[in-house]
């Protein structure tokens, strides 16, 4: 839900069903936008983050979120606090930045109260500015443009991980890219897709404490769950011209990898690894589509699997 109170002072109000059938704010912000190169947000909103985070769970060139994204948030990669954004250059800059609650905010957690959270993220467009709203992304456009954007996004917390008694700052920082081009006047040959993103996640030499502690749903209230390691993330897609009923078909294959800190979580380097093969049936863009992926997860000290996903996509 959207309202607008004066020409520079708009609200937005995002409700979302919880599985236990609670509900959850989602996002409440109220957004002061007197220019397009400086706004102002307050409330609960997408702190700056990776392009996976700002893409959301609907705007993915995949149907999964992306399991190498870790950045903390109360809900859903929000949390509550103030955001400076803005677009300049044409809208081939954005920057972001901003300060919030923060993690371990928990009676036994490492940050009682005590210390927010800042986060910024830059990104500059070298081909088309990105058609997206506000400091929002997406993973693809489907050809909509062209567009090869960098983006570079940091956080840094006190005392941000670990338990009361033992302590530890958090930091954070990324690089993530997106290529998308139109094959021929028109996408006449279709749209390739290529995207990555490298992270490097700090806890100070700490394990945090687990997901959800002393909260009542382990999703929710940035508790816990931090883990210390480099991670990666690479993707690729095709979205062929040629309807097929109607709609088109677009493969794609992603392959991540989480490494952890060395001798924290296990001897050496254990790490977390997966790969996605399949393809998504885009019939309105991320408005309508079904996906079909092959997952293939192989994680830290345990057995490889296998999963089907058979996913459908609808907005409206």
């Amino acid at each position: 839900m959207g309202a607008q109170f004066h020409r520079y002072v708009k609200t937005t109000l995002n409700l979302e069903r919880l599985r236990d059938g609670n509900w959850n704010v989602l996002d409440g912000i109220l957004q002061v936008e007197p220019t397009k190169a400086f706004n102002i947000w307050f409330g609960r909103m997408l702190t700056p983050s990776d392009r996976s985070n700002l893409d959301g769970p609907y705007f993915l060139s995949t149907y999964a979120y992306p399991l190498v994204s870790q950045y903390p948030g109360a809900w859903s990669g929000r949390d509550d606090g103030v955001t400076i954004w803005g677009k300049v250059l044409k809208d081939r800059f954005r920057y972001m930045a901003g300060i919030y609650r923060g993690h371990n905010w928990v009676p036994g957690g490492s940050n009682y109260g005590e210390h927010p959270l800042f986060a910024g993220r830059l990104e500059y467009n070298f081909l088309d500015p990105e058609p997206s709203p506000a400091y929002y992304t997406a993973s693809t456009y489907y050809g909509k443009a062209d567009i090869l954007a960098i983006g570079l996004a940091g956080q840094y917390q006190v005392d941000g991980v670990g338990s009361a008694q033992q302590k530890g700052d958090y930091k954070a920082w990324n690089v993530d890219g997106l290529f998308e081009k139109k094959i021929g006047k028109d996408a006449r040959y279709g749209v390739y897709t290529l995207e990555g993103a490298y992270y490097q996640y700090y806890t100070d030499g700490v394990k945090d404490i687990a997901v959800g502690y002393g909260q009542r749903d382990p999703d929710y209230g940035n508790v816990g769950g931090i883990n210390n390691g480099t991670a990666f993330l690479l993707s690729t897609a095709y979205l062929i011209p040629y309807r097929v009923g109607w709609g088109r078909v677009q493969p794609l294959v992603r392959y991540q990898e989480f490494i952890y800190k060395k001798d924290l979580y296990g001897p050496g380097h254990p790490k977390t690894t997966q790969f996605d093969a399949g393809a998504n049936y885009v019939m309105d863009g991320h408005n309508l589509r079904f996906t079909f992926d092959y997952v293939r997860y192989s994680p830290a000290g345990g057995r490889a699997s296998n999963a089907f996903l058979l996913g459908m996509q609808l907005q409206y």
